[in-house]
């Protein structure tokens, strides 16, 4: 696909988003108006930055106190190995709910447990999955469709009319989950932070996270072990910062701190496992390819935590939203997917698209300097001969021309007006 018809195919989207980024924007200053923000980037920055650079001893902590607490660490290579471990916990289940999750997307849940019944909790992800579309932003991820089309596809899925209002759709979806969420036997989440003192953070607002991990029987949490840091009280910081810069809030509605499966000790002080909650908690750590970005000069990739104010502000998501970046969004996105697919798959999704801006750079609580990563991965693609056309054009003019545009008569305008 073009660069052309990207921009052509998402002309609703910048029209939708633009109302949505002024919004966010103001609740957020709103919130850092209370808060030295600079002095707080600089705290979350050196905690992740501190957490990496002790990371295998973090792991094994993290690992043996989780284990100690009852759940059942599983550390995944990639999406092929991730998909045997699934189904060998899944068994022969049907039904399973799950909340948002980036690591499982990425690995390509879905296709992965095709043969499954998923329902998606979050009301975003509910939507687009019911429309057939695709996700356009991590945290908002239907914003770009209208209350009357929603309600459409909701009378032509489910056969139910439902009144083209925010509220009346809200209603539905939660009448409609609750039932398939106290049917299932398997539930998937994400986790925002691990503590290596043995605890799983996981924020939501609408409180599907809080069902999903609770009322089925087997609750799955597939992360990447990048997310591990210290102490829960530094996880903390880190859900703060989550709030306050992915939706502009001061902090989220729900933090979910899971520290093993559901015990009581009522009955005679014996200890058994499985009361109300989950009887059994495993978590998948993934690595898929971030190994090799931990001693790589792209390390600061994995400081990311996942809010998308980065994509808020970036002229080039405004312009082409979920064209721009692979597994995930954006310059990150691209980034990624140098180590966790191929070279060639981080130049079809946007290597050169950049515009070097540093809206992403001024707009991260963690202040990830995607800008110069994405001139490091260009000079990367450049050396294996990975590059636009017009780059090859312009240097071939420049030699013979002078100028990247090639013969120039006097008082005409070039054919072609390079961007250099």
């Amino acid at each position: 696909m073009s660069l052309k018809t990207k921009v052509e195919e998402n002309k609703e989207f910048k029209e939708v988003m633009l109302p949505v980024v002024y919004s966010y924007k103001e609740k957020r200053e709103q919130i850092l108006k209370d808060l030295n923000e600079e002095e707080f980037k600089d705290d979350l920055r050196k905690i992740k930055e501190s957490s990496l650079e002790n990371i295998d001893k973090l792991k094994k902590e993290a690992i043996k106190n989780l284990e100690n607490n009852g759940i059942k660490v599983i550390e995944v290579k990639d999406s092929k190995d991730a998909e045997k471990i699934l189904k060998k916990i899944i068994g022969n289940e049907k039904l399973i709910i799950k909340s948002k999750s980036n690591a499982a997307n990425e690995i390509g849940l879905k296709e992965i447990l095709k043969d499954k019944e998923i329902i998606e909790t979050d009301l975003g992800d509910f939507i687009v999955d019911m429309c057939g579309k695709e996700d356009v932003h991590p945290v908002l991820p239907a914003v770009e469709l209208t209350p009357k089309e929603i309600v459409e596809f909701i009378e032509k899925k489910f056969n139910k009319k439902v009144e083209p209002k925010a509220e009346e759709i809200a209603k539905f979806v939660r009448n409609h989950l609750r039932e398939k969420i106290c049917q299932a036997k398997i539930g998937i989440t994400g986790a925002n932070v691990i503590s290596s003192e043995g605890s799983i953070i996981i924020l939501e607002n609408e409180g599907n996270v809080s069902l999903v991990s609770r009322i089925p029987d087997k609750h799955i949490i597939i992360s990447s072990f990048d997310k591990i840091i210290p102490k829960t009280k530094e996880a903390l910081e880190i859900v703060k910062a989550a709030g306050i810069y992915g939706t502009g809030q001061n902090f989220p509605v729900y933090v979910s701190i899971i520290s093993g499966p559901s015990k009581t000790a009522d009955i005679q002080n014996k200890i058994i496992t499985g009361a109300q909650g989950a009887k059994e908690v495993y978590l998948l750590l993934i690595d898929n390819g971030r190994s090799e970005i931990l001693n790589s000069d792209f390390k600061e990739i994995l400081y990311c935590i996942n809010c998308g104010s980065c994509l808020n502000f970036c002229p080039v998501y405004h312009q082409i939203a979920q064209n721009y970046g692979s597994k995930y969004f954006g310059s990150k996105g691209v980034l990624f997917s140098s180590f966790s697919e191929n070279l060639k798959k981080s130049f079809d999704s946007g290597a050169f698209y950049c515009t070097s801006c540093q809206s992403c750079k001024l707009n991260c609580p963690i202040k990830i300097n995607l800008p110069d990563l994405m001139i490091k991965l260009r000079e990367k693609l450049v050396k294996e001969k990975i590059e636009p056309e017009n780059a090859e054009v312009m240097i071939k003019n420049v030699k013979e021309f002078g100028n990247p545009f090639g013969k120039v008569e006097e008082g005409k305008i070039p054919k072609n007006l390079y961007c250099c």
